[in-house]
């Protein structure tokens, strides 16, 4: 189910891209994101479960934008999120001079997919909306927690994030307000539908919030032309 899910919005979005006729706008958004996971053990160990710390990455993406009458559109976009956490990791060693921790970032790089709807109830200059769709995030790499280790810097816990999974599925909640239709800023929060790794022991999902600065191209050049 979620492969057809996946594979329908990527058509979709292809589509949108290539037929210039079909779209109305199309821009980028770039701006920082808040990403974190949640780790749930299994009942033996249910007191180890929780929220990691707080991780703040880089998001962008690039979208195309069909108008349904004035108050509604749908805006498939793709791009690059960076997500994780701080691992709040705690060595034991006999040497712990010799042993620290270098970076304790856990840097997951997924390439986004977006589909969703927005909803603009005011047709003024500044125009509030609301942002409601689906989110699929592929994992393209990873990067965990970085330890010392007699000067030459590891990665610790290879084998279980690459395991972990490489498609999830989230919502996509927000808001945004507009200038012109030229610039926007927006607030987007995207809940977990599926999970990151389940084991059985362990299983981790994750939630990520952004904040983004947005620029349409397309009202741009026809400014220009003018």
């Amino acid at each position: 189910m979620i492969k057809k899910i996946t594979l329908t919005f990527f058509i979709i979005t292809i589509h949108l891209i290539s037929n210039a006729q079909f779209i109305d706008n199309y821009g980028i958004k770039i701006g920082a994101g808040l990403s974190n996971q949640y780790w749930e053990y299994e009942a033996i160990a249910s007191n180890l479960s929780g929220w990691e710390k707080n991780k703040i990455g880089f998001t962008g993406q690039i979208y195309v934008e069909k108008y349904f009458g004035k108050y509604i559109s749908l805006r498939p976009a793709i791009g690059y999120t960076q997500k994780g956490f701080v691992d709040d990791i705690v060595l034991v060693s006999a040497e712990e001079e010799d042993l620290s921790v270098f970076d304790n970032r856990v840097i997951l790089h997924d390439l986004s997919l977006d589909v969703y709807f927005k909803i603009t109830p005011f047709q003024n200059c500044i125009k509030p909306y609301l942002l409601l769709g689906l989110r699929g995030d592929f994992l393209l790499d990873y990067r965990s927690v970085i330890i010392n280790y007699h000067g030459e810097n590891q990665e610790t816990d290879t084998a279980l994030y690459d395991d972990f999974n490489k498609f999830t599925l989230s919502g996509l909640i927000g808001f945004g307000i507009s200038y012109n239709d030229f610039s926007s800023i927006e607030f987007e929060f995207n809940p977990a539908f599926s999970k990151n790794f389940d084991s059985g022991f362990l299983a981790i999902h994750d939630r990520f919030f952004s904040l983004t600065l947005g620029l349409n191209i397309n009202k741009l050049i026809k400014d220009k032309k003018k």
